[in-house]
């Protein structure tokens, strides 16, 4: 299988055609206090209380640089890095991305970012958005990183109005009313503008006009849905049906000039990426006298191909094909005892079936080698099923231990039926009410997640690998200060256990392709200051300091992550100028990311008139200082009678060149004693949008 190919690949699509398109909540980057605890009135429309946007996750729609997107602007939150250029998916607290659990409305989802920039919600549609960096409770479970919970909110009891939204990079309707006066619906469709920006057919240019050998078949493009049902049957009871779903597709050709098939022959022909899925679920709320209890089911679809290497001798090409059918059973309960005690239980079982066909070359890596392109192997084909089922019920206590201390203690017992294991995971918290505006808290959590599929699934891993662990510990302080300011430092240390370590010929079992040899590190501590809107403005700073590191143990050698970023800086600001007018800017600065030095170069071992790398110590050099500035301006205005708002937006203002790789360069090498390299931009160079949207 390609893991790391597989990304290459997909990213030379679009990266090689010079694009640059890839493009909190504050309060909500888990502050664990009381106010985790939802206590809800009951009135006669419950939804009512569900439909409006919350004041922080409404700042993340309005930040400059993402695009009115609130998740793609979880990347100005303390700790979060793209890992491994603009375009890539958020790296959290030292773990890897593919640590990450998204959550839609109760609900697992098939991914939340497109691959070629922003979320797959429509900006009026995220009710509430929270970030879980570390040492959250019980009701979450197959994570060791971070947790996305996002709410999305219930549609609003009025007369049906549609919005339509044109930006540069999408198009969008959003339509929303009532059916009857106890059901209301919405129904969202977006579509990308990206094909707009490509000729079809035609072989693409580098920055010197010279040729690439890339022409684009398929532009890249994406799509996605959202609809929300809702029923409030009575006081007590509410019924929730909900549809999700985002498609994401490019192709391109590859000549034999082509950089990725100067490295990689069979990469030369056509090629084709595209990934989906499809969700449905069915949720019932019944608010009790001091109970709040939530039944739910759900139906993922999700679904992947990937086709390279097909020309007129090889029509067929080579191709991995995978699909996952899930059924998702959850139940939780909110039960308050008192005002200073309740309960929380959570129980889930996720019958998942994994289809998966493939006929390509294997590559035996994990992201702890510096180059996966390297590390070819045999070629394999096959097609086989898998069963991934899996189950976990957790308990929360909150209660109050005296009358300015409360105290969480829990715990998750977790099944897993494909590795035939299970685990007991502490979950624990501690929070000291110092004053009315000053709290100092600390958390602890032991967590698992089964190892990514390509590790595990017989053909291209190894079966008996055990799940990775891990346990987080944090400790932090908040205060309250004048003027809606606040402050809060918040300092983690994170462990990792039983990662996977790809294997090489020299190691006895190197049949086995990975081991459980590998452990990891991550520790930092974060400020962020923040200012909620008074005197026509609002803003935040936040400033990091981390470190990641992984252990090979077979070797006892410690490295860098490749994802380590030491030093993050964001500055977000937003001000009202009139009662039309509002602008601000985002500017961020990080430590550049950790990436392996080309020492020299050898002959390609299958192709003698080619030539690969040879590196030096992995992850022991950086990238010059990351940073850019972003900037928005919004007017309300009018349209033909409609409301309506222009929204001008400039990301990379100043058109900082951040480098994203370092490679060979391909096209001009001749011998393996003149080593040439090629610096890539990470292809965000100064970006202008116009986006307008008007309501009828």
């Amino acid at each position: 299988m390609l893991p790391y190919s597989k990304s290459t690949l997909q990213l030379a699509i679009v990266a090689a055609c010079g694009l640059g398109f890839s493009n909190v909540t504050l309060a909500q980057t888990e502050q664990k206090t009381n106010d985790d605890i939802e206590r809800i009135q009951v009135v006669k429309k419950r939804s009512h209380i569900f439909s409006e946007i919350t004041e922080d996750a409404e700042k993340l729609v309005d930040m400059p640089g993402a695009l009115g997107d609130p998740l793609q602007a979880a990347f100005a939150l303390p700790g979060v890095v793209a890992a491994g250029g603009s375009m890539s998916e958020p790296a959290i607290r030292g773990s890897a991305p593919s640590d990450n659990y998204f959550e839609v409305d109760f609900m697992p989802a098939g991914y939340i970012f497109h691959d070629f920039g922003s979320s797959i919600f429509n900006k009026n549609l995220i009710r509430d958005f929270r970030l879980y960096s570390a040492g959250y409770g019980a009701q979450f479970s197959d994570a060791t990183g971070a947790v996305f919970d996002v709410a999305l909110r219930n549609p609003k009891n009025q007369d049906i109005k549609t919005t339509v939204d044109f930006t540069m990079f999408n198009a969008g309707i959003f339509v929303e009313g009532t059916i009857t006066d106890d059901i209301a619906f919405y129904l969202s469709g977006r579509k990308s503008t990206l094909p707009l920006f490509f000729s079809e057919g035609e072989e693409v240019e580098d920055d010197d006009g010279e040729p690439t050998g890339i022409t684009i078949n398929e532009a890249p493009d994406d799509n996605d849905y959202q609809g929300k049902l809702v029923w409030d049957v009575n006081s007590q009871n509410m019924v929730s049906l909900a549809f999700n779903g985002a498609m994401d597709s490019a192709a391109a050709n590859f000549n034999q000039k082509a950089e990725i098939s100067l490295k990689n022959p069979e990469f030369q022909g056509d090629a084709i990426f595209e990934r989906s899925f499809d969700s449905q679920s069915l949720i019932w709320d019944h608010y009790g006298e001091n109970y709040h209890s939530k039944l739910g089911v759900g139906f993922l679809d999700h679904s992947g191909k990937l086709i390279y290497g097909r020309t007129a001798q090889n029509r067929q090409g080579f191709f991995e094909d995978e699909s996952e059918k899930q059924t998702t059973y959850k139940y939780r309960l909110n039960y308050n005892m008192s005002d200073e005690n309740s309960i929380t239980l959570d129980a889930a079982y996720f019958d998942k079936d994994i289809t998966y066909s493939f006929d390509t070359f294997l590559y035996v890596c994990t992201d702890l080698d510096p180059d996966c392109d390297l590390n070819k192997g045999e070629r394999i084909s096959g097609s086989n099923k898998a069963a991934v089922d899996s189950y976990f019920v957790g308990v929360n206590y909150q209660y109050a231990l005296t009358e300015n201390i409360t105290a969480d203690v829990g715990a998750q017992y977790q099944k897993n039926d494909y590795s035939s294991e299970d685990f007991i995971h502490p979950r624990l918290g501690l929070t000291y009410f110092m004053s009315d505006d000053s709290s100092v808290w600390m958390k602890y959590g032991e967590y698992n997640r089964l190892q990514d599929l390509e590790t595990i699934l017989p053909d291209t891993g190894n079966p008996n690998l055990v799940s990775q662990t891990s346990k987080h510990s944090v400790i932090g302080f908040q205060q309250q200060l004048d003027n809606e300011w606040s402050w809060s430092i918040e300092t983690y240390y994170k462990t990792m256990a039983d990662l996977p370590l790809a294997l090489v010929e020299e190691d006895a079992d190197a049949a086995s392709r990975y081991a459980n040899d590998v452990e990891g590190r991550a520790y930092g501590v974060e400020l962020l200051v923040n200012k909620n809107k008074t005197d026509d403005w609002y803003g935040w700073m936040s400033l990091g300091y981390a470190k990641s590191e992984r252990t090979d143990l077979r070797r006892d050698v410690t490295r860098d992550y490749y994802a380590d970023t030491p030093l993050v800086f964001n500055a977000v600001f937003n001000y009202q100028i009139s009662e039309r007018w509002t602008g601000g800017f985002n500017f961020t600065a990080r430590s550049g990311q950790a990436y392996t030095p080309i020492v020299g170069a050898k002959q390609n071992p299958e192709h003698p008139e080619l030539f690969l790398p040879e590196y030096g110590e992995p992850f022991s050099e950086r990238f010059d200082l990351y940073h850019r500035l972003d900037v928005r301006f919004e007017r309300k205005t009018d349209f033909f009678g409609l409301d309506a708002q222009l929204i001008f937006e400039v990301m990379n203002l100043y058109a900082q060149d951040n480098t994203a790789s370092i490679d060979l360069d391909y096209r001009k090498m001749t011998s393996s004693d003149n080593v040439i390299l090629e610096e890539e931009s990470d292809d965000f160079s100064m970006r202008p949008s116009i986006g307008f949207s008007f309501s009828f």
